[in-house]
């Protein structure tokens, strides 16, 4: 183990030296940092300047790691971003969301209190002093099959995986500002269950999705319907067959009308999804 290294990040320094067995690995320590300095500069890098409309839009990042939120705030003004607000749990969100008109909003899930999908669920249901229809981006990994479902049904505006590139994270708030959220009654948001299994333990799952073993249900549908690639979908098209996860969670049950919002979401999850395509009822579509 090497002794008394230091090395500049951001204002301040970081001092590593020999660790005890029991202590934070040295190695782990400096991949830490230098993914977080790779972070940023890349984002500083990017080529496509921002539109100055975009850089008004005002952000509240919402995570109770603080190493997290300060490598996300200096993605964000590595992209342009003018107007970033930080807080580290959803009691500090409802708190801000009552002061400043946000744009958009970026949450982590596992946060103390309020989780980040109850968070979500309480501004669609308007009870937060947030428009109901506001941008949200959940920050998450695709091990955890109940976020991506309950935060499907809350009409999520987008899933952002750590670790995350600069680029990923300019088109995914892009299309989360461009997205319109077309609001359902409150008591269908009411009626989703946020209380997650995954947020039960303090140690987030990290079992690839797609090494879980249970039994996948069988998918069955009626004669006229047709098999659609996912990237094909348009909105109006009412699925004819239920989508499944890799490991066998039901994501969205047979007769669901797709929207918009929900065929940017299965676009983005594809690699989590039982197959890459839908069946969908041959010629109908909702009005």
């Amino acid at each position: 183990m090497a002794a008394g290294l230091h090395r500049r990040v951001f204002s301040g320094t970081v001092r590593a030296s020999a660790l005890s067995v029991s202590g934070l690995p040295f190695d782990a320590w400096i991949t830490r940092i230098l993914t977080l300095e790779s972070t940023i500069l890349s984002g500083r890098s990017m080529e496509s300047p921002l539109p100055d409309r975009l850089k008004k839009t005002h952000i509240l990042l919402a995570d109770d790691d603080e190493f997290i939120r300060r490598v996300v705030r200096h993605v964000l003004l590595g992209l342009g971003f003018e107007h970033i607000r930080e807080v580290e749990d959803g009691d500090g969100v409802k708190t801000l969301l009552g002061t400043i008109p946000f744009d958009l909003l970026i949450s982590d899930v596992q946060m103390p209190g309020i989780n980040g999908v109850e968070l979500l669920r309480q501004i669609r249901c308007g009870q937060t002093d947030a428009p109901a229809d506001l941008p949200v981006i959940i920050l998450t990994s695709f091990s955890n099959t109940d976020v991506l479902t309950a935060a499907l049904k809350l009409d999520v505006n987008g899933f952002l995986v750590k670790p995350m590139k600069p680029a990923t994270v300019h088109a995914k708030i892009i299309q989360a500002l461009g997205e319109r959220v077309p609001l359902r009654p409150a008591q269908t948001y009411e009626a989703v269950d946020t209380q997650l299994a995954s947020l039960s333990s303090n140690q987030p799952s990290s079992q690839p999705v797609a090494s879980i073993s249970r039994p996948v249900p069988k998918m069955v549908g009626p004669d006229d319907s047709v098999e659609i690639h996912i990237r094909d979908l348009t909105p109006g098209m009412v699925l004819a067959r239920a989508v499944y996860l890799n490991d066998g969670t039901l994501l969205l049950a047979g007769s669901h009308a797709l929207g918009n919002i929900t065929i940017n979401r299965l676009q983005e999850m594809r690699e989590v999804l039982k197959g890459d395509t839908c069946w969908v009822v041959r010629g109908k579509t909702s009005t």
